[in-house]
Order: C-alpha cells, then sequence, then structure tokens
C-alpha cells in the first residue's frame, strides 16, 4: 500500500535536485532546436580560476618569464603550445588560439562575469550569459537548451527563467532522478488532476504555470536528453578515451547532449588559481583536460558535427608572466589566451601575438566583447542585436563587439 502524499511533499521527495529547485522557484522552460547560422551548437570548456597562458597556448620558452615548461610542435606549422597539451597539439589544424584577449576585470568573480556575458559587472543592471542569448535565440524543443555540467552557471537576467541553465553535476544522479521520474508518471497525472480541482475553486496563474512546467517535465522524460545522460551506453573504449575523471566524463557528455540536440553546453574544471605551484598544478590540469578534449574534437569530427558545433576553451583571465616567490602566477587580466575550433571557425590560425616576455600585447588585441561578437556571429545573432530589459529599454547582445574576422573560415 502507498504512503499518503500531499503534493508539496511529492514535490520535495520525488521531483528533487533541478526539479525541486525549479518548481520551488515556479519556474518554466521552453527548449529549442536549431538555429539559423553556421553554428547550432556551442560546447564551453571553462578552466575556472584562470589557466596560464605562457604554460599552455602562449610559451615563452628560454626567457626569464617562461618558467620550467618547453614548448612543443604542433600539426601546424610553426605554431607551438605548452609542452603537457600533445593530444591538442595533434589536433591544432581544427582548432585557432587567440594570443591576444584583453580585459579590464582581475577579481575572480567580475571576471567570471565578463567572460560569461560579455560585459564588466553592474549590479543594477545585470546581463545575460552567452548560453542564455543562445538559448533565446533558438526555437523550441522538449528539452533544455542551455546546460552546465559542474557548475550552476550564469543566468539569463532580463531574458527570463525560460533560458536559465539546466545544471548537471553527475550525469548519473541526473539520470537517477529522470528515471526515477519517469515509474511516477502516475503521480504526475494525479498532481495535474488535483491541481485543476483547486485551480477550479482558487483560480491563480500559478497553479495554470506550475502544471504547464509538469506537462514539460513529463515531455521531457520521452526525449533523447534522458538517454544521453546515460553514460555507460558508450562502448568501452570510447569512455577509455575520455577517462574516469570528472572533466571527461563532463566532456563524454557534452558530446551526447549536443548529438541529442542541446545547443549550449558548458563544462568547468577548477583548479586553475596558481597562485602557489603553478608549474605542478598546470601539469596536472593539463594532463586532465588534454586527452578528454582531444577525444571530443575527435569524435564531434567522425560524427559530422564539429562544422556546425563550436568548441571553446577560456577561463576568465591569464596568469603573470613573472612568477611569485611561491613559484605562482598571480592574476593577469591584460593578456590572455583562447582556443577556438568548429562551427565555421577556420582551424590552424593564431590571431595576436605579445612581446617576447608575454607582458604585452603587440599585434591585434581582442577585448572580450569582440569574442563575443564573433561566437554570436556564428550563430546568425547580430552584436548589436536589441534584446528587452525590465527598465523598458533595450540592451544590446554585446558592448559593441566586433567580429574577429581572422577567425572566420
Amino acid at each position: 500500500m502507498c504512503d499518503p502524499i500531499t503534493r508539496r511533499g511529492f514535490l520535495g521527495s520525488s521531483l528533487g535536485g533541478f526539479f525541486g529547485f525549479a518548481l520551488a522557484r515556479k519556474w518554466d522552460w521552453v527548449f529549442a532546436q536549431e538555429a539559423a547560422g553556421k553554428a547550432k551548437r556551442c560546447i564551453v570548456l571553462w578552466m575556472n580560476g584562470g589557466p596560464s597562458q605562457i604554460d599552455t597556448f602562449d610559451p615563452k620558452p628560454g626567457k626569464e618569464t617562461g618558467g620550467m615548461f618547453s614548448a612543443i610542435d604542433t600539426a601546424v606549422p610553426g605554431v607551438r603550445i605548452g609542452e603537457h597539451l600533445p593530444e591538442i597539439a595533434r589536433r591544432m589544424k581544427s582548432l585557432s588560439i587567440v594570443r591576444s584577449m584583453t580585459s579590464t576585470e582581475g577579481e575572480h568573480v567580475r571576471a567570471q562575469y565578463m567572460l560569461h556575458t560579455g560585459f564588466e559587472f553592474v549590479e543594477s543592471f545585470p546581463r545575460p550569459s552567452m548560453g542564455a542569448v543562445i538559448s533565446h535565440e533558438t526555437p523550441p524543443r522538449k528539452f533544455p537548451r542551455y546546460v552546465t555540467i559542474g557548475a550552476s552557471g550564469f543566468g539569463p537576467a532580463a531574458l527570463g527563467s525560460d533560458h536559465a541553465p539546466f545544471t548537471i553535476n553527475r550525469a548519473d544522479e541526473a539520470l537517477r532522478i529522470l528515471r526515477n521520474l519517469e515509474k511516477r508518471r502516475d503521480r504526475l497525472k494525479w498532481m495535474q488532476e488535483l491541481d485543476h480541482e483547486f485551480n477550479e475553486d482558487h483560480p491563480s496563474g500559478l497553479v495554470e504555470k506550475r502544471q504547464s512546467l509538469v506537462g514539460k517535465i513529463e515531455a521531457l522524460l520521452d526525449t533523447d536528453f534522458v538517454r544521453a545522460l546515460d553514460l555507460s551506453k558508450e562502448p568501452e573504449a570510447v569512455r577509455k578515451r575520455y577517462g574516469t575523471q570528472q572533466f571527461g566524463q563532463g566532456c563524454l557528455l557534452a558530446r551526447r547532449l549536443v548529438e541529442a540536440g542541446v545547443n549550449f553546453v558548458e563544462v568547468r574544471q577548477d583548479g586553475w588559481d596558481t597562485h602557489q605551484n603553478n608549474f605542478a598544478g598546470v601539469e596536472r590540469l593539463c594532463g586532465q583536460i588534454d586527452r578528454p578534449w582531444g577525444a571530443l574534437m575527435d569524435d564531434l569530427s567522425s560524427k559530422g558535427l564539429l562544422d556546425e558545433t563550436l568548441v571553446i576553451w577560456m577561463g576568465e583571465f591569464g596568469r603573470t608572466p613573472q612568477v611569485n616567490r611561491n613559484q605562482g602566477r598571480d592574476h593577469y587580466p591584460r593578456v590572455f589566451s583562447a582556443v577556438i575550433g568548429g562551427g565555421g571557425i577556420a582551424g590552424g590560425r593564431v590571431i595576436g601575438e605579445t612581446n617576447a616576455l608575454g607582458t604585452e600585447i603587440t599585434k591585434r588585441p581582442v577585448p572580450v566583447p569582440d569574442l563575443f561578437a564573433t561566437i554570436y556571429d556564428r550563430f546568425g545573432i547580430p552584436a548589436d542585436k536589441k534584446f528587452p530589459n525590465p527598465f523598458g529599454a533595450r540592451m544590446m547582445a554585446t558592448e559593441e563587439g566586433k567580429v574577429v574576422r581572422e577567425l572566420i573560415g
């Protein structure tokens, strides 16, 4: 015999996780089809904490700022990167490096905000994240179009909760929640019936909104999104290529999600705030991202997805060329690197240059809004497109960003 259950108890015990959080806040979703433009999907590999550009994609071997690492050749003649990224070096024909990224924000939270929205943080005027903008510009499906893996993600601001991120900490946990819901379809229907009876006596738009959300959850259960969460369906050889660590599993999940039709996925890798023991930290972190990133590029290519899927590697800023007394590198927004490929981006190119010590940009600075303008351009979103905000004014997609034409294939 089943235990008695209330509507509130059902929401708390059965939905849990993201769904409980969403319903508690009366969220609603609209989910996406493909957008117009060369790119239809985007995967951001987010290096949280700010990776050292000198020890990854702008090496300075033999210079006083170069540190202890050497540079290695890549598949592109004349392009060299840090020695601890050999798998990415082999795939450099599919990726381009921007060595002249520059920003005004050197504090973590503000810089993370800027590299997720393209704008400086202004408390009274929140901006939507890149994932929310792409979500807003893609037509509906029955599953999320904006997913974050390993982090809560940045929100939609005035674009509304329809475009908030769907957060997954672990694929198996999310799959368990959804399969638990599948077994309780009768309870979902029962809750809708209770809501219908309640609404007849107490008319309320909130009840209708909750019914709509429950209906969308039920529709989600029959989609490829749920099946994409089951990483055990991948052949063992494929799972081995991505590895068992969290970032590798996140890359595999990201590939499965975009293959299922999700438009924007961010995979987060923590640990790049290397104020101390920078070289040991960078070697370890590169070892964690190199093979999974390479596997992701290979799979997107072999499945015919790379031409329409942007892959972006970046963090909130770079690290100081000078090594501090703790063998670390500190925050350095003046100069940093980003790597981008797929989705109509030309591979094998290097945009911008820094001086011999890596302290200054000497050629083709790329401000953060320009990177955003380039990404949006690949989705067919004009950099000056205007969106409504709560104050009745209109806000632009970027802060006067200009497309980096050298990146366009």
